[in-house]
């Protein structure tokens, strides 16, 4: 089931890549005021009085144009523009280098109990990192019973009942090259607009369990390059018995992609029928192939296809 995540101004302050210190309220209050938006806002106009598309939900960014703005206005106006803005009671606002809120600007944002912060980026740098910051901490996110592998550089997410043989598939490929990401349960989170991000737990890294052996450590086995910490997932392949495979709607043609939908994005999916004995490595190494081909443009069934329109041609002219 997908979470609805959301983060602190602690988080935000406590991050070392923003740079980040608090101007009026004590980190225990950062702690209890929630961001719940990944966007953040340039206060712009606010300041000058225009409140209309201000989005109280965001954390405002004020930049050296805003404070040259009001430094350009008497004191009455400045402490009375700076009232229209604060009384919003935005999230939080932002000051960023080389300003910082002044006194007037901190007495009146207590008043409305608006949290100000400071950073020694200037806007434009410390824009783009808040933004990838909080798409990450706000992404939503949902865990799956799946294997993910980085196949030939194809994020292949590998679902499919317990006992399978997913885990075996993973050590297989291991063994072949490939690189683990994640055995057993994926954490996937959607990152904007439509790119799905799968990761292993911090506890699981590394770890497989195959059944009469128990658990192995893939890096220690086969080395840093063995084992990855993400992987973006292009494509989403579920195993099924043989025996179960009537249940499924599975591709014999390959003239057309399918997709499965992971937190509103769609991703190419594979429906594999297996049997006792069959070689499921190549098979998903095939798969991984397949994908990077049709992503081409190239489809086997379409070439088929074109062949056959030629050869009746050619029948025809007889």
């Amino acid at each position: 089931m997908a979470k609805s995540e959301t983060c602190t101004l602690y988080d935000l302050l406590k991050n070392p890549s923003l740079e980040l210190s608090t101007e009026n309220m004590s980190e225990q209050e950062l702690r209890r005021v929630e961001v719940t938006d990944s966007k953040v806002q340039v206060v712009g106009l606010s300041i000058a009085g225009f409140v209309a598309h201000l989005y109280h939900h965001r954390v405002q960014l004020f930049g050296k144009s805003e404070m040259d703005y009001l430094e350009t206005l008497s004191e009455e106006k400045r402490l009375e523009m700076s009232e229209i803005f604060l009384r919003e009671k935005p999230v939080a606002v932002i000051f960023t280098a080389p300003r910082r809120p002044p006194e007037y600007f901190r007495k009146i944002a207590d008043k409305y109990s608006v949290p100000l912060l400071s950073t020694k980026m200037i806007s434009s740098v410390f824009l783009d990192y808040v933004r990838e910051i909080l798409e990450a901490m706000l992404a939503p996110k949902i865990s799956l019973h799946a294997q993910l592998i980085d196949l030939l550089g194809v994020g292949m997410l590998i679902m499919g009942e317990s006992g399978v043989g997913k885990s075996e598939i993973s050590l297989d490929l291991v063994m072949r090259g490939h690189k683990l990401i994640a055995d057993d349960y994926v954490e996937v989170k959607r990152v904007y607009p439509n790119r799905l991000i799968g990761r292993c737990n911090e506890i699981g890294q590394s770890l497989v369990e195959i059944r009469g052996i128990g658990l192995v450590n893939l890096q220690q086995m086969f080395g840093v390059t063995s084992v990855g910490v993400e992987k973006e997932i292009d494509c989403i392949v579920r195993l099924v018995s043989w025996e179960e495979s009537h249940n499924f709607d599975y591709e014999r043609v390959g003239d057309k992609i399918n997709y499965y939908e992971i937190l509103g994005v769609m991703k190419a999916y594979y429906v594999i029928p297996i049997r006792n004995g069959s070689n499921l490595s190549s098979l998903v190494e095939a798969i991984a192939r397949d994908y990077l081909l049709k992503k081409m443009g190239i489809f086997a069934a379409k070439e088929m296809e074109e062949r056959l329109d030629k050869k009746l041609k050619e029948l025809g002219g007889i």
